[in-house]
């Protein structure tokens, strides 16, 4: 479902390998399109980090600012009501792949628009995606 999602998008606003810059504090994520910008929200599902092999959830991790994480918790919720301990347990052993069946997830649960993986140092960021818009729309 994600990667269709995602097809959408990157057709939609002809965003296939545009750069892009993301910004934890506004929670908005800028592509620079062949013909256009576009933003879009997002929350940050978690973080992998390479050397510690393990995946933490962002509603775990108090060093991001609340603005990135706020929907996160509709994950949290979602596995306490169908005790699922993947989206309960704070930090997993592993890397990659639990942020990617844990991505996989929460864009299902939180009805993203689509998701996003991103490298920053030692961590692997996760991103799930909302409300796309050239940069010049006005908000709903």
């Amino acid at each position: 479902m994600m990667e269709a999602r995602n097809r959408r998008w990157l057709e939609t606003y002809q965003l296939q390998g545009a750069p892009y810059v993301w910004n934890l504090d506004t929670a908005t994520i800028t592509f620079n399109g062949r013909s256009s910008r576009v933003l879009a929200d997002l929350c940050v599902v978690g973080t992998a980090s390479k050397a510690e092999a393990s995946f933490l959830w962002a509603w775990a991790n108090e060093a991001l600012p609340a603005k990135a994480r706020r929907a996160i918790d509709q994950v949290r919720e979602f596995g306490r009501q169908n005790d699922l301990a993947l989206l309960t347990t704070a930090e997993l052993p592993g890397a990659r792949s639990e942020g990617l069946e844990a991505l996989a997830i929460a864009g299902r649960v939180l009805n993203a628009d689509g998701v996003l993986i991103d490298e920053s140092g030692d961590l692997t960021l996760f991103f799930a995606l909302f409300d796309f818009r050239q940069a010049n729309e006005p908000r709903c």
